[in-house]
Parts: C-alpha cells; sequence; structure tokens
C-alpha cells in the first residue's frame, strides 16, 4: 500500500470517527424512530428548532419544525418529535418554559389524565401560552395605579372627616377618664355602691361634665 492510500484510509478513519462523535454529543435524532404530534400557541418566547421536549420533566423529543398558521387569528405551531414509545394522553399540555431564569427556552408536556386515550402521530394537544413580560409589567403598573388612587381617596375622606374624627377621639377619652374616676372612686369608697344617693338634676350633670372635658384639655396641653 502507498503511503497516499495509507494517508487516505487514516483521514477517511478519522472524517468517520469525528462525524460519529459529533452525532453522539449533539445527540441527533436523524436514525431514531418517532412520531410527531402538533400544539398551536398564540406566543412562544422565541422557542427555535430543536429545542428540547420533556414529559413531566423527562426528555422524550424535540421541537421538529416551526410553522405560521394564519387564519382568524394568527397562531404559532409546533411539530414536536416523540421518541419511539412516547405515548402522551389526548389532553395533556403544552407549556413553553426556560431552562432557569435566563436558560434555553424548551416545551414541557403535563402529562393528561387516565379517562382520555392516548394522541396518535399528527394530532393536536392543547396548549398554554407562556405569560408576556409586557403584560406582567402592564399589570404591575395598573395594580399601583389602583392602590395609589384608593391611597388618594383613604386621605382625602380622613380630611374631610377630620373635625368628626376628633370630636369621636374626645368622647372616647372623655368616657375613658369618667371610667378611670369612678373606678378609682369605688375603689377607694366602696361603701358609695351600696347607698342610693340623690339624682342629681341636669345642671349637676352639665357642670360635672364641663369639668370633666377641662381636665382632658389641661392634660392635652
Amino acid at each position: 500500500m502507498t503511503n497516499e492510500a495509507k494517508t487516505g484510509l487514516l483521514v477517511l478513519i478519522c472524517a468517520v470517527a469525528l462525524l460519529m462523535l459529533v452525532f453522539k454529543v449533539g445527540n441527533f435524532k436523524l436514525f431514531q424512530h418517532g412520531y410527531t404530534v402538533k400544539s398551536q400557541f398564540h406566543y412562544t418566547a422565541g422557542v427555535k428548532k430543536h429545542a428540547p421536549v420533556r414529559l413531566s420533566g423527562v426528555d422524550v423529543g424535540e421541537v421538529r419544525d416551526i410553522h405560521l398558521l394564519y387564519g382568524e387569528e394568527t397562531l404559532i405551531e409546533l411539530v414536536l418529535w416523540m421518541e419511539d414509545g412516547v405515548k402522551l394522553r389526548a389532553d395533556s399540555k403544552a407549556y413553553v418554559t426556560t431552562l432557569g431564569l435566563m436558560g434555553e427556552k424548551y416545551i414541557e408536556i403535563k402529562a393528561g389524565t387516565a379517562a382520555v386515550g392516548y394522541a396518535k402521530p399528527d394530532d393536536s394537544i392543547p396548549s398554554v401560552d407562556p405569560v408576556r413580560l409586557e403584560e406582567l409589567i402592564e399589570l404591575a403598573t395598573k395594580v399601583a395605579t389602583d392602590i395609589s388612587k384608593v391611597a388618594n381617596h383613604v386621605d382625602e375622606v380622613v380630611v374631610e372627616n377630620k373635625p368628626k374624627l376628633n370630636r369621636i377621639f374626645d368622647n372616647l377619652e372623655y368616657t375613658a377618664e369618667n371610667a378611670r374616676d369612678f373606678t378609682e372612686d369605688i375603689k377607694y369608697h366602696p361603701w358609695k355602691v351600696l347607698m342610693k344617693g340623690k339624682e342629681k338634676t341636669k345642671e349637676e350633670v352639665a357642670r360635672g361634665r364641663a369639668e370633666q372635658e377641662a381636665k382632658v384639655k389641661a392634660k392635652k396641653s
């Protein structure tokens, strides 16, 4: 065998070994048996071809193709290739999710119920659209605006009813002061409970109330 033939044979062996390594490391599924199902989304958040497909967290396939469907509304149809032997319930749901916070987008399939049959090749399974970041920001802005309006309304109500609230607090303080004085009086003069005192006139009641309010104001100052 000539040197040229030996060199050519060595190059061929290296090329075959490199090709096999690439297919193994890249996890290519060109020669694996399987079937495809479809799922339609309004928004896919940047899912690309060959993105992983998982069933309850287990790798079972990949996104084989992506189509835009034009009708009453524009939809994105994902063709999901599933490994041979993987069974999907007809009511299984496809979600777009992410590996980590900023990782690769992939399709997660939530297993369906046992009450329905299995999906057949080229069947379509339900989907759940991912939440858009813009929608979250818009919702957060709306909630913040509503909270601000409620807070402003509460402030207005408090300001408008401040005199009434002040009178209520004064009456509460007056009542508490009377109760404290009455309690102390009974504590040091329990015999008064057993005595039936004469009824006070309206003038006496008003004078006592005025004296008590004066005490409260004096304490505040």
